[in-house]
């Protein structure tokens, strides 16, 4: 009876093959996860965002002011979780308030809109800004009262800019009443 001591193994080649393989592809996949994870970190814009222009449009009903009136009440205010702003939105309307854990802070712009499906109706835009506990601490995202079909908006959102990982909104287009440096325009850019 013989006994066979030879040993088995990999060889240097193959495990070099195989360490080569997982590194291409961790360097496609990771980008990849931390872009999905930046996507779903701003959902809670479309919700927030809601609140406030919904909370705005029930002040203006009840309040019976014009359009343009509303416009220059909160054109220039904030919303953020501590209240920490100078110009808070809440002090027009108490009824709006954030979570007090929420990763954004709010900057409403809003005007008349003069041409597109909204014309004579107040529109707004608003501009969220990562804060120091969001995915991209100062990353900004646009929000469009109105719905937008131009590329790189998800309906109401365009969180281009703030899944590359940017703190300021070069690659946003404009949509909606909103520019692409984040202002209400007048007209729809669609």
């Amino acid at each position: 009876m013989r006994t066979n001591n030879a040993q088995r193994g990999f060889t240097l080649v193959e495990l070099m093959v195989v360490v080569t393989i997982i590194g291409i592809l961790a360097a496609i996949g990771i980008p990849r996860v931390f872009s999905y994870i930046r996507t779903s970190s701003t959902a809670e814009i479309g919700q927030d965002a809601a609140t406030i222009t919904a909370g705005i449009a029930g002040y203006a009903q009840s309040t019976q002011q014009t359009a343009a009136a509303i416009q220059a009440a909160v054109t220039g205010t904030a919303a953020t979780p501590d209240l920490s702003g100078t110009t808070e939105i809440s002090t027009i309307v108490p009824q709006i308030q954030l979570p007090k854990d929420g990763h954004f802070d709010y900057a409403i712009s809003a005007i008349v809109a003069t041409a597109g499906p909204s014309a004579g109706e107040v529109v707004y835009c608003l501009t969220a800004t990562g804060r120091a506990n969001a995915s991209v601490a100062g990353g900004k995202v646009i929000y469009s009262s109105v719905a937008s079909n131009q590329p790189g908006w998800d309906g109401h959102v365009n969180r281009t800019a703030y899944v590359n990982g940017r703190t300021d909104l070069t690659g946003a287009t404009a949509g909606g009443y909103c520019s692409a440096a984040g202002a209400a325009t007048a007209t729809s850019a669609g």
